[in-house]
């Protein structure tokens, strides 16, 4: 099991890009921990795939107002599980949404049948 810390005290009243990229044939599951402070809005947060490192498609986040294509950073600790992953490559991109302050942690755990 390994932790990759894909945004580290990011500004989050713009936009941030923290990227992953998986290694050929790997079987692994994940979880993504999300921590925010000072925030004075709900930022967007993102999480998409990649077969290219050039096009991206979110992962749905179904919750109980229905899919949405984003998870709302509406407390301070947020956590997303792994899902039906296939990409080469996964994100986690935050999106202001009118927030104006505040900072972003994103800590992706990794594990393979190899760690």
């Amino acid at each position: 099991m390994r932790t990759e810390l894909l945004l580290d005290n990011a500004d989050a009243s713009i936009t941030q890009i923290g990227e992953y990229e998986i290694e050929c044939g790997q079987d692994m599951r994940w979880v993504l921990a999300i921590n925010s402070s000072g925030l004075d809005g709900i930022p967007k947060i993102y999480l998409e795939e990649s077969a290219d490192n050039v096009n991206w498609v979110a992962l749905n986040n179904n919750d109980e107002s229905g899919i949405l294509d984003y998870f709302p950073m509406d407390d301070n600790l947020i956590s997303i599980r792994d899902s039906y992953f296939m990409g080469k490559s996964i994100r986690i991109r935050v999106e202001p949404n009118g927030n104006t302050s505040g900072l972003i942690t994103a800590k992706l755990v990794v594990k393979t049948k190899s760690n």
